[in-house]
């Protein structure tokens, strides 16, 4: 019975979780810096090439918007990779940490560790490269805004879809990143195909040699362009809208979540 209770109060202790947290986010983090300088020149340049040719248009939202997803989906794919490093596994695995503490510290890492820290970085060099085209150029692009609702957006959608990728992490020994990817695109052309043939099964009777658009045509020319066939529409759509907008946000994340750690579960046995 005490055994039983002490196992209960391990699963999750505040400092040895903020010690595995501390690991994960200086784990590595020579080559973070080394990239973060590489893409701040990368950032500079072109901001300065794109002023000089007089442009003022949303230059940093743009470059966020690729270091979020892009650079996001890629670390979120390299969380677990010691996990499947013969020389490394065993020492993650015998790491002082219950699973509980090792998946949130990795979760909080490439989730909202990264997005925050990205949001920081293009704020920062967002506001020194303006200040170098203004000081040179006297012109420049509008100042990246990090409170921006389209940012925030960026930062919610991020949130929910780098999930799939660290399930990927923890499933795929290499390549994880290009694997996921591949298997995301297969679900979503599968996904296109299912709505393609609930839509042949729907207005099958009304496809011929001619195609729907006869169709349409005439029902435009009975109903007029009154607003009607819209109503319609929106009323037919309507549901499956709203079935895929709750599955995105908030379901899609719990369950990668629970897969990846029931198979971080499984490794570590």
């Amino acid at each position: 019975m005490e055994k039983t209770l002490k196992q209960g109060t391990d699963f999750f202790k505040p400092r040895r979780f903020l010690l595995l947290l501390r690991r994960d986010f200086s784990n590595g983090y020579r080559s973070v810096l080394i990239a973060m300088a590489a893409v701040s020149g990368f950032i500079i340049l072109f901001s300065a090439l794109s002023a000089l040719q007089g442009r003022n248009d949303e230059f940093y939202t743009a470059i966020f918007a690729q270091l979020l997803f892009i650079g996001g989906y890629i670390v979120s794919s390299l969380a677990f990779k010691e996990l499947h490093q013969p020389g490394r596994s065993y020492f993650y695995c015998t790491l002082p940490g219950s699973l509980v503490e090792k998946f949130s510290s990795k979760l909080l890492v490439t989730s909202l560790g990264y997005a925050l820290g990205t949001l920081i970085f293009c704020t920062i060099v967002g506001a020194a490269s303006e200040g170098i085209n203004r000081l040179i150029f006297g012109r420049g692009h509008y100042f990246f805004n990090p409170l921006d609702m389209n940012i925030l957006l960026m930062i919610a959608v991020y949130l929910v879809t780098q999930s799939v990728f660290l399930t990927g992490s923890v499933y795929f020994r290499k390549v994880a990143f290009l694997k996921t990817t591949l298997i995301v695109n297969g679900a979503a052309i599968a996904f296109g195909l299912i709505i393609a043939l609930i839509f042949y099964l729907i207005f099958r009777e009304h496809i011929h040699p001619g195609g729907l658009e006869p169709w349409i045509e005439s029902i435009f020319n009975e109903r007029g362009y009154t607003g009607q066939i819209e109503a319609e529409l929106g009323n037919f759509v309507s549901p499956f809208l709203s079935l895929i907008k709750i599955l995105f946000w908030y379901v899609l994340a719990p369950v990668c979540w629970l897969i990846s750690y029931f198979r971080l579960s499984e490794t570590e046995v």
